[in-house]
């Protein structure tokens, strides 16, 4: 069985089964920062544009830079965003999402049924649902200094299906990893994502998903 544990962020699931830690962007000592899944520590840094406008980036390295120019707090409507793949941090306007919570909990459910998948993030977009998925990696490929219980923090994640939302109804898709079509590729299309996500979920890191047209 997995050891379950859901992460959600406001664009991000995460189903890692040795991650423990809650990563939000949160402000200690007036100074706004964000930990992501790799205990990386992003700060929000200030600066002017050419017409004199504030603008804000997500930064690590804050040797060189004036206390001042860090923000004390998150301008409304924007947040931070970590990528499913690599866990990199930026620091962006919301965008306006058409996929309620509850919908991402139904593609979550069908995802925790799936036993050959080690790890996985959900990442909410705009109109759709994405999977993202990782295995068990060859602990010899990484540093010495990083815990085995933490090696999925650092793993790479691709993006293997998703549930593209079109009104009221939902098209599931697979990716493909032909050399000569890197794209993705229409499953099915039903009102019911329920459906949907219970019967291509299973197939995601088994040899079947391969045969999926």
């Amino acid at each position: 069985m997995k050891n379950e544990e859901l992460r959600i962020t406001s664009t991000v699931s995460i189903e890692n089964k040795n991650t423990s830690n809650l990563y939000i962007s949160e402000v200690k000592g007036d100074v706004v920062k964000y930990i992501n899944r790799r205990d990386s520590v992003y700060y929000l840094k200030k600066s002017l544009t050419k017409l004199g406008k504030v603008q804000h980036s997500a930064i690590m390295n804050i040797s060189k830079t004036d206390p001042a120019d860090l923000a004390t707090e998150i301008p409304s409507g924007f947040e931070f965003y970590e990528s499913p793949r690599d866990g990199q941090v930026f620091f962006r306007k919301i965008p306006v999402y058409n996929i309620s919570d509850i919908e991402i909990a139904i593609v979550d459910a069908a995802m925790k049924t799936n036993e050959d998948v080690d790890s996985y993030i959900l990442e909410r977009r705009a109109n759709e649902i994405v999977v993202f998925v990782t295995n068990k990696p060859d602990i010899s490929y990484f540093p010495v200094y990083i815990r085995i219980d933490n090696i999925y923090k650092h793993c790479i994640y691709e993006d293997v299906m998703k549930f593209e939302k079109d009104k009221k109804t939902y098209i599931a898709q697979r990716f493909c990893y032909r050399s000569s079509f890197n794209d993705w590729i229409y499953l099915e299309e039903s009102n019911d994502l329920k459906y949907l996500a219970e019967k291509y979920c299973d197939y995601i890191e088994k040899e079947s998903f391969y045969e999926l047209f």
